[in-house]
């Protein structure tokens, strides 16, 4: 019997990157997607796949975490928990991965000072607890994150960076997180 050789892969261009970016635009204080570049050429008329760290962060920060009823600011919820709905089908703990995004939201009509404690120390620890899973997954080392709080125009500023194991900046970006405060 002759064998049979499958060459699935010969004359075929090489796969396009499905991941694709998710583009920060701090002027409206959103994410959204981009168009691929001209130098993508596997990737002409897709969206933009070059930044799969700003993607992450944008991802982990900004999308809304399922607070748990016991959490101390779990109130601000206003009876709604969130959450992303990927984190009931599959997390696998055993990648480092955990439930996917950030309590960030619960300060978006927070006051400025919640529970004696400033809303910018609130934001560190949201963003710390977020970003911290790219630490477990090595994609990063270490990660600075600062948060100021700007009492006058009601917003906390964030400031994240991402840094190899080289001790090199992967990233750095400045997000100004606006909060609509209900209460002064």
């Amino acid at each position: 019997m002759a064998q049979v050789t499958i060459r699935a892969a010969e004359g075929c261009a090489p796969d396009s990157n499905a991941l694709w970016d998710s583009v920060w635009d701090a002027e409206r204080g959103q994410a959204d997607w981009a168009m691929s570049d001209p130098d993508e050429t596997q990737n002409h008329g897709g969206l933009r796949a070059k930044a799969a760290i700003e993607t992450a962060v944008v991802l982990q920060l900004f999308t809304d975490k399922r607070v748990p009823s016991d959490h101390p600011l779990a109130y601000l919820a206003d009876g709604d928990n969130r959450g992303y709905w990927g984190d009931g089908i599959d997390v696998r703990t055993d990648l480092g991965e955990r439930e996917m995004g950030s309590l960030l939201w619960l300060l978006e009509r927070a006051p400025m000072t919640i529970a004696g404690i400033s809303a910018a120390t609130w934001a560190e620890q949201f963003a710390n607890e977020a970003l911290s899973t790219l630490v477990d997954q090595g994609v990063c080392v270490r990660i600075d994150i600062a948060a100021t709080a700007n009492e006058i125009e009601g917003r906390v500023e964030l400031s994240v960076a991402l840094y190899g194991r080289d001790g090199a900046k992967v990233y750095d970006r400045n997000f100004d997180v606006l909060w609509n405060q209900v209460a002064r």
